[in-house]
């Protein structure tokens, strides 16, 4: 069968709600995010995610997870992509970001690839059916809407990373695809005639009302803001917890006490190569002082120690500033 003719219709703005299911037993390719699972969640058959995604096709996505591995809301969780440029905010305050530069090494097509995951790909299933042998079977209706339903199977001779959105080492899929837009509203990944893989659409809107800043990215001064490739800030954690860290590496976790007027501090952990524990301390002035504190021993030249710790010192805060915080260190020992 040829693939499917082009939609009709194609709105200037969808606003869908979304469920991803993996069967982490069943699924050729894990990827390592079972690791991440809970352990009751590892074989118990599809484990869903929701998000909510406002699409502009083809330039503009904005993604956001709404619940997470079983039902809990997470923190906040967003892709932004526009154009040349995406970034992704993460629970932990900080935001990671790509550009495609003409002056960078990486070609176009290279930056693609590094763009998150952002359901792109519903809105294409000719690319995915172009790869394939293709049977229609009856229409459906799917969210009140009607949908061609087609069986593909993939043709020999294309990589892996072909289907890799849509449930790579699959020996077929089934999509059902809205006969109006065009957009797949059920896309099913089979293995042995199991489903391992499902994305679905459960709500939708064409041409809704949104904020008009909605595909701005609106950082705010206190994100912690790197780019794709730099090492990220880690895990955010609170005080006690990193005291504990730094201990059983054998340093303290240093910290400003008192902190100064109107300041706040904000602890991520790095566990790397080595350990670090990322300190900074937002100042009334808007500037900031980071602080990475690590062992003598994972040290990589002559140590600059304080007591136990190494402090390698950045940020925003002019020298004065910083040096009146440094004053203030000293080791984290309170509470369990």
């Amino acid at each position: 069968m040829a693939v499917p003719p082009a939609p009709a219709f194609r709105p200037a703005l969808y606003r869908l709600r979304l469920r991803h299911g993996v069967d982490f037993a069943r699924r050729p390719e894990p990827l390592g995010q079972v690791e991440y699972l809970p352990p009751e969640h590892r074989r118990c058959g599809l484990v869903t995610v929701e998000y909510e995604l406002h699409a502009k096709p083809p330039a503009r996505w904005r993604l956001c997870r709404v619940r997470g591995v079983g039902g809990e809301t997470p923190g906040r969780d967003e892709i932004l992509v526009v154009e040349d440029r995406w970034y992704w905010f993460h629970p932990n305050d900080d935001v990671e970001y790509d550009e495609y530069r003409p002056e960078d090494a990486a070609p176009y097509d290279a930056y693609q690839q590094t763009v998150p995951d952002h359901f792109q790909h519903l809105f294409e299933p000719d690319s995915l059916l172009a790869l394939c042998q293709v049977q229609r079977t009856p229409p459906a209706v799917l969210l009140g809407r009607s949908v061609r339903v087609v069986v593909a199977h993939p043709r020999p001779g294309h990589p892996a990373r072909a289907f890799a959105l849509w449930g790579p080492g699959a020996d077929a899929y089934r999509l059902h695809i809205d006969a109006s837009t065009g957009l797949a509203l059920r896309a099913e990944a089979f293995v042995a005639g199991h489903p391992f893989q499902v994305d679905e659409v459960v709500g939708l809107e064409l041409d809704p009302d949104v904020p008009p800043a909605l595909f701005e990215a609106g950082l705010d001064p206190r994100d912690v803001l790197y780019r794709r490739g730099d090492i990220g800030p880690g895990r955010r954690v609170p005080p006690a917890r990193a005291a504990r860290y730094a201990a059983a590496e054998g340093f303290d976790l240093l910290l400003p006490q008192p902190l100064p007027p109107e300041g706040s501090l904000r602890i991520w952990d790095r566990p790397l190569s080595r350990r670090e524990i990322r300190v900074q301390v937002d100042l009334a002035s808007g500037r900031h002082v980071v602080m990475l504190q690590y062992a003598a021993h994972d040290a990589s030249g002559p140590p600059a120690l304080r007591g136990r710790t190494c402090v390698d010192v950045s940020g925003t805060a002019d020298p004065e500033e910083t040096e009146n915080l440094m004053a203030l260190l000293a080791p984290y020992a309170d509470g369990p």
